[in-house]
């Protein structure tokens, strides 16, 4: 009974004790940054992701062109990078990368992309060259630039089509072959504004 009381006494104590003011370890370091992510592509036909860097390791499977991955680090000719949630390996020069945060301001949307190429003119009166996109534009307005990481490149929607509604998008290339190697992909773009 005695060690009950003294223990129930003690928990009173430490609950209506005044709190000391504790100092927060943000708040000692509010300085913390955060690194901006790097991204890049595949720039070959067909690479291998392999589980460790060196040519006799496993391989996860293989990469096609124009993948996008997210890369860690780089260590001699290999590059550590996340492709979904997996991490490993690509040989360093088979990607192309670009930094992410170059562009303050954008909105990341996932979109079916198509290719289309050929002697137009475009719906804005406009005619297609490289860096002309076709788009939804009661989804990305026409004159709107749009980042596309598998290029490296901003392109601006000019064009739509009646097959492109909702996420998607057709970007202009220069030939039926270019067109027919893309393909049709999801990719990742970034609606600048």
């Amino acid at each position: 009974m005695k060690r009950k009381l003294i223990t129930t006494a003690a928990a009173f104590t430490l609950l209506f004790m005044p709190c000391a003011k504790v100092k927060s370890y943000a708040d000692e370091n509010s300085s913390i940054t955060i690194e901006k992510s790097i991204y890049g592509h595949i720039n070959a036909q067909t690479v291998n992701f392999r589980i460790e860097p060196n040519l006799d390791s496993d391989i996860y499977y293989t990469l096609d062109k124009y993948t996008t991955l997210e890369v860690i680090s780089e260590n001699g000719d290999w590059t550590k990078v996340i492709i979904g949630d997996t991490t490993g390996y690509v040989f360093s020069q088979y990607i192309t990368k670009h930094d992410d945060t170059s562009f303050t301001d954008y909105e990341k949307m996932s979109v079916k992309a198509t290719a289309y190429a050929g002697d137009t003119i475009t719906s804005t009166g406009t005619t297609p060259k490289w860096g002309t996109i076709a788009v939804d534009p009661k989804v990305i307005p026409y004159g709107t630039k749009v980042y596309i990481p598998q290029f490296d490149k901003v392109f601006t929607a000019e064009d739509t089509g009646s097959a492109i509604k909702g996420n998607r998008i057709d970007i202009f290339m220069n030939s039926e072959a270019e067109c027919n190697e893309w393909g049709v992909q999801t990719i990742d773009i970034y609606v600048l504004s």
